[in-house]
This record gives C-alpha cells, structure tokens and sequence, in this order.
C-alpha cells in the first residue's frame, strides 16, 4: 500500500466506480437476454429474434467490468483509500473490509465464470455464475445500507467520498 495518507478518493477511482455501479445494472437487467441466449446456446430452445446482440451486450460489459475492476485494484493498490472515520468501531471496519473483498473478488470471478460458461460452453461454470450474482447482489444491498448507515446514523462522510475527488 502507498505511504502516503490520502483523505479521499481521485477523480478516476471515483469515476471506476460508477462506471462499474452502471454496467453491473446493466447486467442484471440484460439478464433474461443472456439466459435465452444460454439455452439456446446449449440447445434447450431456440433462439428467439435479437436475443444474440443482447448476450453480447452482456459478455461485452462483463469484460467490461473485468478490466476496471482491476483498474481499481491497481489504483486502490498504488494510491490507496481514505481510511475509515477515526471513530468507527472495530466491527464495522471489518464489516465494511469484507463486504469490499467479497464485491471485488465478485467483480473478478463472475466475468470469468461468464466467459468460461459462453466460449466453452461449461454448464457448471453457468452455474456458479448464477450463485455468484446472487451472492453480489447480497453484497451490494449490505454495501449501499452500510453507505447509508453511515450517512445518516453515524453521519460521516464515507457516503460522500464516492461524489467529492480529493484534490491533491
């Protein structure tokens, strides 16, 4: 991690995170495409009119979010992110540490799985997919309540670093 104590969030990373915040709402609402897609793909149906350009919507966002995710590993790696308010109780340090791991591991291992599952057809790997975006969709609600939680409880400013860079 950076040496250097940074107090908030850059420009980039903040724009990262929206940017992934829009394409993973994209996927969930692209989801039925891909899934007519899929079992066309593994011959349960046929394929019904313009559902190929969406699954490759889908695929393509997936990459997407692949790549800036690690984008961010890599900026939350070399600059680094405001620590927690000075204040906060051990638990919820934690608390929010996990939630953050389990979202990033997820941003990683999803659009993998998804790749995996459409080029090689591996229906276990569709499978896990599916599990796994339940599993971000948890992580994300506890994610926003906990930003919420923190807002207007505890009435820190953690909500606000993701709208306001830290210039420098």
């Amino acid at each position: 991690m950076p040496a250097r104590e940074v107090k908030g969030y850059s420009t980039t990373q903040i724009a990262l995170h929206w940017a992934v915040v829009v394409l993973v709402s994209f996927q969930f609402v692209a989801h039925d495409g891909i899934e007519d897609a899929w079992r066309a793909l593994v011959g349960e149906r046929q394929s019904g009119a313009g559902v190929e350009p969406v699954a490759y919507l889908h695929i393509a966002a997936g990459t997407l979010i692949l790549v800036l995710a690690l984008a961010r590993i890599y900026l939350r790696w070399t600059r680094g992110a405001p620590s927690p308010p000075s204040d906060e109780p051990r638990i919820l340090q934690i608390a929010a540490e996990g939630i953050h791991g389990l979202i990033y591991l997820l941003l990683l291992l999803l659009p993998v799985s998804g790749l995996i599952a459409w080029f090689l057809v591996v229906e276990s790997a569709a499978v896990v997919h599916e599990w796994m975006q339940t599993i971000l969709l948890f992580a994300i609600a506890l994610h926003v309540g906990g930003a919420l939680f923190q807002h207007f409880v505890r009435r820190s400013d953690v909500l606000m670093r993701m709208f306001r860079p830290e210039h420098t």
